[in-house]
């Protein structure tokens, strides 16, 4: 897959939560916490500040600065779309644009090693890289979201694992880069509808190679009048990218 190179997939099947326990790797039993993902261990770049801002800048970004070029919703955290634009996923009614931010080095152990190797797939101070993706209603109709929203995920094209890859869950990072892993407002409760024409956003990190090819896939299930997950209305989107 190329560039820009979208596939695109309406699934009736029933959705699930895509296991991180990737193949040929195990959990280390010492690491505490988070929702990580594995990455290729032998990661050689080397890591960058991102943003050369003022603390008072820094902080402002970590509340988030909606743009000109988004309208966010009313649930949705203020919208950034700083960084370099790497792409974007064309879904049926849907829209990610996806925004390089920043790379930084993880804080800590991933809950991943490789079952031959024994080595962490992700160790501290280790390079990471931010993504943050910027969801829109393209469509003409409002879009109930349960709790899942749209959450685009990244893989290397060349990741060996079943699963996904590992990121650094700590909260610290996305407050430094003026990002968030949620996209939703404090106290918010769903459904969260996106109106057309709204947008909001969210962000993850993993391990940074760079030049590295990265295929991306968000998935759309919206939320019936029930409260329940409308599988049958479910959507997924991908492409493949280039970190910078």
């Amino acid at each position: 897959m190329r560039i820009n190179n979208v596939v695109k997939i309406t699934s009736l099947a029933a959705a699930g939560l895509l296991a991180l326990t990737a193949c040929g790797a195990t959990m280390a039993g010492s690491t505490t916490g988070g929702t990580e993902s594995p990455s290729p261990a032998s990661s050689s770049a080397a890591p960058s500040s991102a943003s050369s801002s003022s603390a008072a800048a820094s902080s402002s970004a970590a509340e988030g600065a909606s743009t000109g070029v988004y309208t966010a919703a009313a649930w949705a955290l203020p919208i950034t779309d700083k960084g370099d634009k790497l792409g974007a996923i064309k879904g049926d009614s849907f829209s990610v644009d996806i925004y390089q931010v920043a790379t930084d080095v993880a804080s800590k152990d991933s809950m991943f090693v490789d079952k031959e190797t024994k080595e962490n797939l992700l160790k501290k101070g280790d390079p990471i890289v931010y993504l943050n993706y910027v969801v829109t209603n393209t469509s003409s109709a409002d879009i109930p979201l349960s709790h899942s929203l749209v959450t685009p995920k990244a893989k290397y094209l060349d990741w060996k694992y079943m699963g996904g890859m590992p990121s650094d869950s700590s909260s610290d990072g996305y407050k430094k880069h003026g990002l968030s892993s949620s996209g939703v407002k404090l106290k918010e409760k769903d459904p969260f509808v996106l109106k057309p024409g709204e947008s909001f956003n969210l962000a993850e990190n993993f391990a940074y190679t760079a030049g590295k090819e990265t295929g991306i896939e968000a998935t759309l299930t919206p939320q019936d009048a029930a409260g329940d997950l409308d599988h049958d209305k479910k959507e997924k989107a991908e492409t493949t990218v280039t970190l910078k």
